[in-house]
């Protein structure tokens, strides 16, 4: 299975927090693996993560090769992703810390624009 740090994955079995989706930090012998809603982390053995993984979601690409206008949408995507989830009350800190980086991220793209 080829995969890159940066990719994310959904595996078979959701995880306690309720996602099933994950992103891949770290490649080797043993895989290493980030919960996208809760951010816990989880090294497994590579046989391991490949029998659980279901499918791969997205691929990351470089940022040189993405235009500032595809950065800027699927920064707006993940936002919105991320409002989506948003509990109605008791919003973790993990869930503010997320917010704020992709709104200031997406700020910052914009500014970069339309100074461009």
């Amino acid at each position: 299975m080829d995969i890159k740090i940066g990719d994310t994955v959904r595996l078979k079995k959701k995880h306690p927090c309720g996602s099933y989706d994950w992103q891949v930090v770290r490649v080797g012998a043993d895989i290493g693996i980030k919960c996208s809603q809760c951010q816990h982390r989880v090294l497994l053995p590579r046989s391991v993560f490949e029998r659980r993984v279901k499918a791969i979601i997205s691929r990351e690409e470089p940022l040189s090769r993405k235009t500032a206008s595809e950065r800027i949408k699927e920064l707006e995507a993940r936002l919105a992703d991320l409002l989506a989830r948003w509990p109605a009350h008791s919003v973790s800190l993990h869930l503010w810390q997320q917010r704020e980086e992709l709104e200031e991220e997406l700020e910052n793209l914009k500014k970069e624009t339309e100074k461009s």
